[in-house]
């Protein structure tokens, strides 16, 4: 009970939303850390003490199904929560599961922060499979409600996030990127001249060696679609290895130079999906499919994970950070060792 009133009391500061809705907020959070699982049944067994179940589960079900939640003011209040100042790195990725024969597609835009990102914004696809322009489009317009452009050192994302359009997008709005590129992506010195496969620049590099190709470059797009960038590349793998041998990244409004050690942190998004899901809060196990309640059940997910996560860090200014292991890495993360 005194976790419940101190996580409604935070959130009441915060929010202007009603206090009974804060309230289930706060008990729904508190469960979901009892339980690190986002099964709704399970939840509602402990969700209000004295409370049925299936009270508790209906409750459950209409605020999934019919509050209106304020997602951009959910997001300001996650990055107020975040433990670090602008200018962010934005990671922006997609994640997908099966519920059955149905498929449950988000896309989100996290915050990198010491090796995992916070989950700022985010939109659950209608479609299995990659997404669009149009919906990388629509999930930046919603962190940009929260978080101002001019705040944004770089957005980065892997080679999902590659249309011609959606970087002029970028270009546009004056929003570093970095993102990967397909080595076989071709690039030109014009948008009408000659142009080549991207691995055929980066074949020359010796093992863990970097390239920054002189001036700008056209990244060719269909429709006669093309946007001016700089390639930068690194071969990351022999020929004999059998992986992708390069990374290769189109990039804009930052130092080239940079450019690979800022994609490195691409990664924590991926840390992060992990802790929503097998590693953490089990999102996997909602049996939900409604893309609406889906999107409304991460918002419940995110704000559990920012408290977590400020757990963790608190406790690792207390107790000190968790052990490493032999190869140098953390036993356990910040959000899994404020979860313990």
């Amino acid at each position: 009970m005194h976790y419940v009133r101190s996580i409604t009391g935070v959130l009441s500061d915060h929010l202007g939303w009603h206090r009974s809705r804060l309230k289930f907020i706060a008990r729904f959070t508190s469960a979901l850390l009892k339980l690190t699982t986002s099964n709704l049944w399970e939840i509602a067994t402990v969700l209000k003490a004295g409370v049925k179940e299936e009270s508790n589960y209906r409750r459950i079900r209409r605020f999934l199904s019919d509050y209106e939640v304020g997602f951009t003011e959910l997001g300001r209040l996650l990055t107020r929560l975040l433990p670090q100042k602008p200018p962010y790195k934005a990671v922006l990725d997609r994640t997908e599961w099966h519920f059955g024969e149905t498929p449950i597609n988000v896309l989100v835009v996290g915050i990198a922060h010491k090796g995992i990102a916070f989950p700022v914004s985010w939109t659950v696809l209608p479609e299995e499979g990659s997404s669009s322009a149009e919906d990388h489009r629509r999930t930046l317009r919603r962190f940009f409600e929260i978080v101002d452009p001019e705040d944004i050192e770089v957005v980065l994302g892997d080679r999902e996030f590659i249309s011609t359009g959606w970087l002029r997008w970028l270009r546009d709005r004056e929003v570093p990127f970095a993102v990967r590129l397909r080595s076989d992506r071709r690039i030109g010195l014009s948008p009408e001249g000659p142009s080549l496969p991207a691995r055929m620049f980066a074949r020359p590099l010796p093992i863990h060696t970097e390239k920054v190709l002189d001036g700008t470059r056209h990244l060719l797009g269909t429709d006669e679609e093309h946007v001016e960038v700089q390639v930068v590349m690194r071969r990351i793998a022999t020929p004999s290895s059998g992986e992708d041998q390069f990374l290769i990244l189109a990039t804009w409004g930052l130092d080239p130079d940079k450019a690979t050690t800022l994609y490195e942190q691409r990664w924590e998004v991926e840390t992060m999906f992990a802790a929503l899901k097998s590693r953490g809060y089990r999102l996997e196990k909602t049996h939900l499919t409604d893309p609406d309640r889906i999107q409304r059940l991460i918002g419940l997910l995110a704000l559990a994970f920012a408290w977590t996560h400020l757990v963790g860090e608190r406790r690792a200014n207390r107790e000190g950070p968790p052990r490493k292991k032999s190869h140098g890495r953390r036993q356990r993360s910040l959000f899994r060792y404020g979860l313990d």
